[in-house]
């Protein structure tokens, strides 16, 4: 479909195991690469994967206790927690860091939120489209004729960066709805009372202004 996107009919491949040639090897060159750059731009929901993680048995030496292993189809960490209770009304998105290879946290017992490469099967059509478009851009410089394949390569990079991808971000953001993650102590002070969260002040608790408060 990137193939197709610059337009000549010479640029396809037949089979891409078995194909030789200067397009096989472009394609081979830029796939993998700009595949991952579109995981990395955003949180795509065809992309997420969970996993509780495995320490290293390993201690930093300082600024923090425990040391897990990153999951090997790990392409973004997302989101880390400290507990996989479904119950919770906030997450509480403890502190952590990537630090190499692996990622370091206060707590001994983690969850992870992070996005991994999709199948072609498992990609969201928007998804696949933002791909294969700035897979196009890339290709039609090496593919393409000098300066045509540079003006094709400005306007598919354009069509991703300005039409796809915005789209494309927008929808993706429509599929699902999550409580707010707690960054910092202050922040999970404003939103929960040390109380039950449902006698928290409106809009957090349950208490509605018009019968709980008549004088509004």
């Amino acid at each position: 479909m990137a193939l197709s996107k610059i337009g000549n009919e010479r640029s396809q491949l037949t089979d891409f195991d078995t194909d030789t040639g200067k397009i096989k090897d472009q394609c081979a060159l830029h796939y993998e690469q700009t595949l991952h750059e579109v995981i990395r731009t955003h949180t795509w929901n065809c992309c997420k994967e969970r996993a509780k993680l495995v320490s290293t048995g390993n201690t930093p030496t300082f600024g923090w206790s425990y040391e897990f292993t990153i999951p090997s189809d790990c392409i973004r960490s997302m989101f880390l927690t400290n507990t996989d209770d479904t119950g919770r009304m906030l997450k509480t998105n403890i502190e952590w860091a990537v630090d190499g290879t692996v990622i370091v946290s206060n707590h001994s017992e983690v969850w992870l939120l992070y996005i991994k490469e999709p199948t072609p099967e498992a990609m969201d059509p928007l998804f696949a489209q933002a791909f294969y478009t700035l897979l196009a851009s890339k290709l039609s410089i090496p593919i393409g004729n000098s300066q045509g394949g540079y003006q094709l390569h400005q306007q598919l990079l354009n069509e991703y960066l300005n039409v796809i991808m915005p789209e494309a971000r927008r929808v993706n953001g429509f599929e699902g709805k999550e409580n707010p993650v707690v960054d910092s102590d202050w922040l999970e002070a404003t939103y929960t009372s040390p109380s039950l969260v449902g006698q928290s002040w409106p809009p957090f608790g349950s208490a509605t202004w018009t019968t709980d408060f008549p004088w509004t």
